[in-house]
């Protein structure tokens, strides 16, 4: 910064005619043709006079007199002493002489009348803020400022995108619940998919969500929305996350899980698009949970059986049927479904053996086949497998 030299007589002679001669400077700097510089002129003047006031060559009220009366020279004079303050800041406080700190501190406290507050928590250090009063603690302050920084910058903005592009929304709905037969192919219609992502900002998760959606109620279309999800490109793991949210909308009590939403998880799974493992997190109940059901079925079984072949008292079979009625009134609330063995026999269904006997050999031994649902649909794939060969053979013999 080129360095404005005040004159030894303005100095010497600072109440009879360096305020006024100072102040004219000024203003012939602020009135110069060339808009460039006037600015850094400006500045340069500002700091010569201030740091004169910080090495103690200039009393600090007639300093401040003179910086009071440049403010309506410009409306932005403010903000460019802050400049010259927030400079005077950094290398005064790495000046050894404590008292041109003090008389820097000074200066602009008795500048903060014609400075606004924020301007000057805008320019200068925390420290120096609560050294001036500005504010109370430099640290607290800090804090302050890096969970503002935080929210603005990186916090992530969350809005209910259904509503405010329902537009777009709409029409992506309108896509995919259209007729799909004649010449409709997911080929046509990802292009669709695509250009409304692009034209309507569309959240591409959201979008894959409303996709599954209307699977969900088209499962009939197995290989037009299977087609669409693979070349969506979506990363598996995402749809993964998206399934298991669904299922998890359902794993309270009294809720069951829909018939439609354990078979595109299975056709999903039998068509390689996403892991068995990434999505049998999200199902309930725990292996643990249904071992313990195991053992204490088993138990009860065997309960049963020893009662069979035991001469049961009248007194006894009383408090058996209390006994009974009690855990009748605790089974009130039906228990959320038992997703694994849902999604178990959702693949069996489907012809998926090997997906299936991977859930299966996470259960106990003869769990998952002592569930009617699951003993039939087994029973009709085997009749499925064997059927053709069954139809040749007797074929040959006849």
């Amino acid at each position: 910064m080129a360095t404005l030299i005040l004159p030894g007589e303005w100095i010497k002679n600072w109440e009879k005619s360096g305020k006024h001669e100072f102040v004219q400077l000024c203003k012939e700097l602020t009135e110069k043709p060339d808009h460039g510089s006037e600015i850094r002129d400006i500045q340069t003047a500002l700091y010569e006079l201030c740091w004169q006031v910080v090495l103690g060559n200039l009393k600090l009220d007639l300093a401040a007199n003179v910086l009071g009366d440049m403010m309506e020279l410009r409306d932005d004079m403010p903000s460019i002493l802050a400049d010259v303050f927030s400079i005077l800041d950094l290398e005064t406080v790495a000046l050894e002489e404590k008292n041109k700190r003090d008389h820097y501190t000074q200066l602009v406290g008795a500048c903060v009348i014609f400075v606004p507050e924020a301007i000057l928590k805008e320019r200068l250090d925390p420290e120096t803020l609560e050294s001036l009063g500005l504010i109370k603690q430099a640290h607290q302050f800090n804090q302050k400022i890096v969970k503002i920084k935080t929210k603005l910058f990186y916090k992530q903005q969350k809005f209910n995108l259904l509503r405010e592009e329902n537009e777009g929304y709409a029409k992506l709905i309108t896509e995919l619940g259209q007729d799909l037969s004649g010449n409709i192919t997911s080929h046509l219609v990802l292009e669709s998919i695509k250009s409304l992502i692009g034209c309507f900002n569309l959240d591409p998760n959201r979008v894959l969500d409303i996709i599954l959606e209307v699977y969900e109620s088209r499962s009939d279309q197995d290989e037009f929305f299977l087609s669409l999800i693979k070349s969506y490109m979506c990363e598996p793991l995402t749809l993964c996350h998206i399934l298991g949210f669904k299922f998890k909308f359902y794993q309270e009590p009294n809720e069951e899980t829909p018939k439609s939403l354990y078979h595109i998880a299975a056709a999903l799974l039998h068509h390689n698009l996403i892991e068995l493992e990434d999505l049998y997190v999200h199902l309930m109940p725990l292996d643990a949970t249904i071992v313990e059901e195991h053992k204490r079925d088993i138990s009860e079984a065997k309960q049963i059986a020893r009662k069979l072949v035991m001469v049961v008292l009248p007194s006894e079979k009383t408090e058996d049927k209390e006994k009974d009625k009690e855990k009748d009134e605790e089974k009130n609330d039906k228990p959320p479904d038992n997703q694994k063995l849902g999604l178990l026999e959702a693949l069996l269904r489907i012809g998926d053996w090997h997906h299936a006997q991977s859930i299966m050999d996470q259960m106990p031994s003869f769990y998952a086949t002592s569930h009617k649902a699951i003993a039939l649909a087994l029973c009709q794939l085997v009749h499925l497998t064997v059927e053709p060969l069954y139809r040749r053979l007797f074929k040959v013999l006849h």
